[in-house]
């Protein structure tokens, strides 16, 4: 008996450290897929974003890919030498591309860690705390400012701030 409860006073407090640890480490885990979408976005010029599952705690990384295989361009019509032709200004159409997942382990869905949730998440549409939430970069790599808050059952918080014009994000350990 004497055994269990020595046993029990050194795991217990332990176990607040353990949760404390595995937030922190979801926390990171998200910042450097934002980091890597958005250098990726910048590389490739095309759009990127973060999709986050709030009810699900899971994210993961898409953009918006090639367009459609059947959209290739149209020939152009053959004319008679030295026939007048009129030379249309207008840019061409624009191709619909829809997001998609990245291929191999970056676009893969992640799931926070054990205990750790998604609490809410405040974007330029307003603050959502249920269903799906995106933060997207532009081809430039731009975004906008977004505030992603994880929490655990203990009650602690931690928040990712996307800062858009220092292109970074930081983590807030903090009443925010």
């Amino acid at each position: 008996m004497l055994i269990g409860a020595l046993l029990m006073s050194i795991t217990l407090p332990n176990f607040g450290a353990l949760q404390s640890h595995r937030l922190q480490n979801s926390a990171e885990q998200i910042v450097e897929r934002i980091d890597f979408g958005r250098q990726r976005a910048v590389m490739t010029g095309v759009p990127h974003r973060l999709v986050i599952d709030l009810d699900e705690a899971t994210y993961k990384l898409e953009w918006q890919g090639n367009p459609p295989a059947d959209t290739a361009p149209k020939p152009e019509p053959k004319t008679e030498p030295g026939a007048k032709v009129k030379l249309s200004l207008a840019p061409p159409p624009a191709e619909e591309r829809s997001f998609k997942a990245l291929l191999g382990p970056i676009g893969r869905v992640e799931r926070l860690g054990k205990g750790v949730e998604f609490g809410w998440i405040e974007t330029p549409g307003g603050e959502v705390d249920f269903g799906e939430a995106f933060i997207t970069f532009e081809g430039d790599g731009t975004s906008s400012y977004t505030l992603l808050v994880l929490n655990e059952p203990g009650g602690h918080e931690l928040a990712l701030e996307v800062l858009p014009l220092a292109d970074a994000v930081r983590i807030l350990d903090e009443e925010f």
